[in-house]
């Protein structure tokens, strides 16, 4: 199996809902499983592919802000042979091996053929020597009635294969993520360069460490159950302890006696403070002063102020039920802290209950326990929140966006105009 191209597939707008408050300014594709988003790990398990993507029309202004964020992907002059990809589809080594074995199986007398899980298309084969006028539409990053049309009509065959459907999912796929992370990437570094300028790192065979990254002394690694990996220009301050496995993305950086617990990622540019465990932050977010994240999926540019600190774990034990705009969802996960939406903050001292959901550019002052849920552009008290005026969280979101040497780019503000009015524009009528 050799494509010339892979095509990652929104294959409908209803199921980006359930990754709110992600999805709000995201594709699907922009999911963090482990220290990679999944389009990054489509990109490595095919490094000679070219790579696209495709959403339905209905998510038309997503894909149009992620191309203007990473201008680097482009659908144009795609040939056959082409693998669609469900955007939903955890990139493991298990569904690589179910697709070389269709491959295999179906490929020797189809030029085309679907994996479809749950009569969901999963992954599309095209090896036709042209590409079908049902699927011209991806050349502009569409995926259309057209295109599913085609892929029902396919040879098929039914097969269960590792996919997500809610946000909760990508954190409660952690230790699957990390365990792919230790296999896929060229872990083993010499522990003794380190240990001469104060480092300690335990199991250095399970350590990748960039060679542009600092680390200052009194720094403990343990890698004893599971990889920890250290990305380029990372900045690690005295005695900070990091539990594998866990992941930390380029540039960022971790306060003097910070700990970062197992099953975390860090993204790129992240400061990071006090105790994180088993949760994934996304690029640009601050939590740099004391409190703990757990069981947590934090998006970009979040400011949790000094003391926040998330609940993770029910006094009853019980499984975690979520408020999202569709409705009430119980995760059936016992461990689950947050869900915070990009360009959200937290006042100092902030306690947020178990299972609790943040929009995306939510200033919370007070009532984090009360509050459930706390709809996107909401300020003051969480459990009673206000509208926050539109020209103000536009404002601030371009003034911090500033500091890092980043402007909120126009298809980005489109985004923003399109959740604030679902959130509170329907509201009042």
């Amino acid at each position: 199996m050799n494509p010339h191209a892979l095509v990652v597939v929104e294959a409908s707008a209803a199921a980006a809902e359930g990754f709110y408050p992600f999805s709000c300014l995201h594709c699907l594709w922009e999911l963090r499983w482990g220290p990679l988003r999944l389009l990054e790990w489509w990109q490595h398990r095919f490094p000679e592919a070219r790579v696209a993507v495709a959403v339905p029309p209905e998510r038309e202004p997503w894909y149009r802000s992620f191309l203007a964020r990473f201008p680097g992907i482009t659908t144009a002059q795609l040939h056959p042979p082409l693998l669609l990809l469900n955007a939903q589809l955890l990139p493991s080594q298990a569904t690589l091996e179910v697709l070389r074995k269709l491959w295999g199986e179906l490929g020797q007398e189809n030029p085309a053929w679907a994996l479809f899980c749950n009569e969901v298309p999963m992954a599309v084969w095209i090896g036709l020597p042209e590409l079908p006028p049902q699927l011209a539409g991806l050349r502009w990053g569409r995926w259309d009635s057209l295109c599913s049309t085609f892929c029902a009509e396919l040879p098929r065959k039914e097969l269960p294969v590792p996919m997500v459907h809610f946000l909760w999912d990508l954190v409660a796929a952690l230790p699957a993520a990390f365990a792919e992370a230790e296999a896929a990437f060229p872990v083993g570094i010499e522990s003794e360069p380190w240990h001469r300028r104060g480092v300690w790192i335990l199991a250095p065979e399970r350590v990748w460490i960039a060679s542009t990254a600092e680390l200052s002394p009194g720094v403990v690694i343990d890698a004893r159950k599971g990889a920890v990996l250290i990305g380029e220009e990372v900045v690690v301050q005295p005695h900070v302890a990091l539990m594998g496995p866990c992941a930390i993305g380029a540039r960022s950086l971790l306060r003097a006696h910070a700990t970062v617990g197992a099953y975390t990622t860090i993204g790129e540019h992240c400061r990071i403070g006090g105790e994180v465990a088993h949760s994934i932050f996304h690029a640009y977010a601050n939590k740099q002063h004391e409190g703990f994240v757990g069981h947590s999926y934090i998006g970009e540019w979040v400011n949790l102020g000094a003391g926040t600190t998330t609940s993770n774990l029910k006094n009853t034990y019980g499984t975690v039920r979520l408020r999202l705009p569709m409705g009430v969802v119980d995760t059936g996960l016992q461990f689950l802290g947050t869900l915070c939406g990009d360009h959200t903050k937290t006042a100092i001292g902030t306690f947020l209950r178990t299972g609790a959901v943040l929009g995306i550019s939510v200033n919370v002052l007070s009532g984090g326990m009360q509050a459930q849920w706390v709809p996107s552009f909401a300020w003051g008290d969480a459990a009673q929140p206000q509208p926050y005026a539109w020209d103000k969280a536009l404002e601030v979101a371009q003034r911090m966006m500033a500091r890092r040497g980043k402007t909120l780019l126009s298809e980005e503000q489109e985004l923003f105009r399109h959740e604030y009015a679902h959130t509170w524009l329907r509201a009042r009528s």
